[in-house]
């Protein structure tokens, strides 16, 4: 099934870049998404965690409202059984301020049940990644 869970994470980056409603349709109804120990922590001005698919739409409805220019690379996706490690750099611009933001090599740790992402923890590294699943490099 992790192959088909590295699929789904990748489909998610894609669908998230086109604006394509669709994306929701890849998380559990009760996903959790926690940004806590993310660089988007940074601008948040509430509690990093959300749960359940309107809050996840919410918080990307706001953030794009906030950001525009948004763009994402991925580096790699590894393969960790019911989880998904993704390394990527983001870049986007602060509508109102004009400010550029880049993380660069920041990833998402992406949990899987049936077929479905339960909870994406948004981290600052790779390393922090692979030590939340105790892949340790």
């Amino acid at each position: 099934m992790s192959k088909e869970n590295v699929e789904v994470v990748r489909q998610a980056f894609d669908r998230e870049a086109r604006r394509d409603g669709s994306v929701l349709d890849l998380y559990d109804p009760e996903v959790e998404m926690d940004f806590s120990a993310s660089p988007f922590a940074d601008f948040m001005t509430t509690s990093g965690r959300r749960r359940g698919i309107g809050e996840v739409q919410s918080t990307f409805r706001d953030w794009y409202e906030a950001f525009g220019n948004v763009e994402t690379d991925l580096h790699e996706l590894i393969d960790a059984g019911e989880h998904v490690i993704v390394v990527f750099t983001y870049r986007s611009r602060g509508r109102a301020s004009g400010a550029e933001v880049e993380w660069k090599q920041m990833a998402g740790l992406w949990t899987f049940r049936e077929g479905k992402v339960v909870r994406v923890a948004w981290l600052r590294t790779r390393a922090d990644a692979l030590k939340a699943v105790g892949l340790e490099e």
